[in-house]
């Protein structure tokens, strides 16, 4: 499990407005990324190509991950 409480010092530094919104557009655009791909496991799973729709898939829950983990800390930056 991760260790997500922050130490006393850094919970008291204020981000500006503009460095969050700068990091939600760029969540955005690895969601949009994310979304424009879904149809090559598809293509890849017609041409049976399965090792790498695997690879792929493997990938794809990586990044979601990534995307949930920032997704979670823009929610607590705009809680703030």
């Amino acid at each position: 499990m991760q260790f997500t409480e922050l130490n006393p010092e850094a919970q008291s530094i204020v981000i500006p407005e503009s460095i969050v919104n700068v990091f939600a557009q760029s969540v955005r655009a690895n969601l949009e990324a994310l979304m424009l791909d879904a149809d090559l496991p598809l293509t890849l799973f017609e041409n049976q190509e399965y090792e790498q729709v695997k690879t792929y898939l493997q990938a794809s829950v990586l990044q979601m991950q990534y995307l949930l983990n920032n997704i979670e800390l823009l929610d607590a930056l705009h809680q703030k």
